[in-house]
């Protein structure tokens, strides 16, 4: 998605969106005989169909993480996936001990 910005609000897209296709940071192509600036996806080949805030990428960024664990943890624990280690379980005194206390 390529539109005329001032260069003004085209460096505030940069610093604060991100392409909607692809996550990866936008960039400023500036032309001088009309004075305008364009945005685009610095990935070379993405569509590029729009923006989204920086804010949403990372809080999506995190949430896939948070997830990732939840199943890691899930199938390390059912032995379902073999390389996945089983969680190794500890009594109270032990980890109070390994803590030396």
């Amino acid at each position: 998605m390529e539109d005329n910005f001032s260069p003004a609000e085209a460096r505030r897209l940069v610093r604060t969106r991100r392409c909607s296709d692809c996550w990866e940071i936008l960039q400023e192509h500036y032309d001088a005989t009309t004075r305008t600036s364009t945005v685009s996806c610095a990935t070379p080949g993405c569509s590029c169909r729009g923006h989204v805030s920086v804010e949403f990428v990372e809080n999506a960024l995190a949430e896939s993480r948070l997830k990732r664990r939840e199943v890691e943890r899930t199938l390390g624990e059912s032995g379902a996936v073999p390389w996945i280690p089983k969680p190794v379980r500890r009594s109270e005194q032990a980890i109070l001990a390994e803590l030396g206390y």
